[in-house]
């Protein structure tokens, strides 16, 4: 394909005329360079053999370039010398008329010839970043694409023949696509080595590229044990499962991040309950404020103190007033029976503020000064859940102080929520059971607290503290958003087949969520 050219320079061969064929020497070098190098060799830039050896040409070839390069224009190379190079074996070759060194000597040691100076290619390219535990790809071609623009390459031609990948990093390279991929079990950071090819006829030329493993981010904190000798002890993480009736209960409970980095201890808890005599099931959630100083034992009293009320009235005859109405009524969204569910919660709310107070005035443990107890000392939500199965649905009835929240879906594809969001003045605020504001008995108050719902179909119903909701539902509008329930439905359910599946699915890392989480999930049997 390039024969005219050949033909130039063999006519420019026969000429007589020294400055002619020294003239014609040099272009066809700069044309073997550029034939060699690829399109983005400069025409004075000098020519490193390290970059271009290889098998496709010959070493005493490519180092007759560098020293013809390295020359003035005038300096004499002979055709015979070009033609052995193309084929000779030999290790070196010098222009001709070059002075012969004096075989060396004691005391008489040849002279040197300046190095070339390598050309080094100036090449800014840095793999996106990896996290240990995370899929990692890059795609296929993309490593040399970057190379070859920064070059002037053409970026299709152009490819990458080995990458010399951290090991045993848990990512591979495949050299036919040029392709990264897996997911990295190991931190690190560094340069790697590549082979890049510019062109399908060209010889690899080794570069540097910058990659970053980070760690990862759950590796990070600290899981330090609570005070051994501190009041109130209480375990870090709690589950179970139960079945009543018609429904399967699967709870957990685990410290979060952000305590455990600490050394403090977990402060949510739950509850569960069932009124065997009526079919009422009772769930319980709190979440003790970080703030507070006792308030894992505030979520634990408040907790089993509501969880009694509720199972101990809903099962009696006498105090079910509800239940009552509804035998008199046979509709559960009656104005006489909406009012004695919300006021069988509300009394059992009630209950375990005033059971709160009871433990201010006479701890059921030895405090020790200076910590003196008050009552905001013991400051938590509370959540409760009352569920009964009417044939194929459910009525749901809930009461809820504070943050967290409860939803209910009556098929896997949809649901919504069934308390209200609630949080205070300002942002990572809310309201809690030890502020008497939150237990005022009027119309407006207990209706923003309460809400029944009744449903034809059954599918789940889940009761949460913020440590779940705030990352799966980080906004007003996505947890009323039933298509956020769905998907957020469809990552929870395969981890219900147990409580320690639950518990190990709550270890779940989301930046900036780092607070005790708790979810119990009621399910049909």
């Amino acid at each position: 394909m390039h024969a005219e050219r050949f033909k130039k320079q063999a006519r420019a061969v026969e000429t007589s005329s020294p400055d002619a064929l020294h003239a014609d020497v040099h272009a066809f070098v700069a044309y073997c360079i550029h034939i060699i190098a690829g399109v983005a060799a400069a025409p004075d830039a000098p020519f490193n053999v390290e970059l271009y050896k290889g098998r496709e040409w010959p070493l005493v070839f490519l180092k007759l370039l560098e020293a013809v390069r390295s020359q003035p224009a005038g300096t004499p190379v002979s055709i015979s010398q070009l033609s052995q190079a193309l084929r000779s074996n030999a290790d070196t070759v010098q222009p001709a008329d070059e002075p012969k060194h004096a075989s060396p000597s004691v005391g008489n040691p040849p002279p040197t010839r300046p190095a070339v100076q390598p050309s080094v290619p100036v090449i800014n390219v840095a793999l996106r970043n990896a996290t240990v535990g995370k899929p990692y790809q890059v795609e296929p071609g993309a490593i040399a694409a970057a190379i070859a623009r920064q070059r002037g390459d053409n970026p299709e031609l152009a490819r990458i023949s080995h990458l010399q990948l951290p090991d045993d990093c848990g990512l591979v390279f495949d050299e036919a696509t040029g392709a990264v991929t897996g997911t990295p079990t190991r931190a690190s950071e560094g340069a790697l080595s590549l082979d890049y090819v510019p062109s399908r006829s060209g010889c690899s030329i080794p570069f540097k590229v910058s990659f970053l493993i980070n760690p990862d981010p759950a590796s990070l904190w600290k899981d330090l044990q609570p005070p051994a000798d501190a009041p109130y002890q209480k375990k870090l993480v709690d589950d179970r499962e139960e079945r009543h009736g018609p429904f399967r209960v699967v709870a957990a409970s685990r410290r979060g991040r952000s305590h455990a980095n600490k050394g403090e201890f977990r402060d949510d808890d739950f509850a569960i309950g069932y009124a065997a005599d009526t079919g009422w099931l009772v769930i319980v959630v709190a979440d003790g404020a970080g703030s507070a100083l006792y308030s894992r034992r505030g979520s634990e009293i408040a907790c089993a103190v509501a969880k009694d009320r509720l199972t101990g009235t809903l099962n009696s005859a006498r105090h079910n007033q509800a239940e009552a109405l509804y035998s008199l009524h046979r509709d559960w969204q009656h104005p006489e029976v909406s009012k004695a569910l919300r006021q069988t919660l509300y009394e059992a709310a009630l209950d375990a503020h005033h059971k709160l107070r009871a433990e201010v005035a006479r701890p059921s443990e030895e405090l020790g000064l200076p910590a003196l107890p008050v009552l905001r000392n013991y400051d938590t939500t509370l959540i409760m859940l009352v569920l009964k199965k009417t044939g194929e649905g459910c009525v749901a009835a809930t009461f809820a102080i504070g943050d967290g929240g409860a939803g209910l879906l009556p098929y896997a594809g949809e649901g919504f929520p069934i308390t209200k969001p609630e949080g205070g003045d300002y942002a990572g605020q809310t309201y809690f059971l030890t502020m008497p504001e939150t237990l005022r008995n009027d119309e407006a108050s207990l209706d923003h607290r309460f809400q029944l719902t009744i449903t034809s179909e059954f599918c789940a119903a889940l009761v949460m503290t913020d440590g779940i909701t705030d990352p799966k539902f980080p906004s007003d509008s996505a947890f009323a958003d039933p298509a956020q329930w769905a998907a957020f439905w469809s990552e929870l359910q395969p981890a219900l087949t147990s409580s320690p599946a639950l518990l190990e699915w709550m270890n779940f890392f989301s930046p900036g969520n780092h607070d005790d989480r708790t979810l119990v999930a009621v399910m049909p049997a």
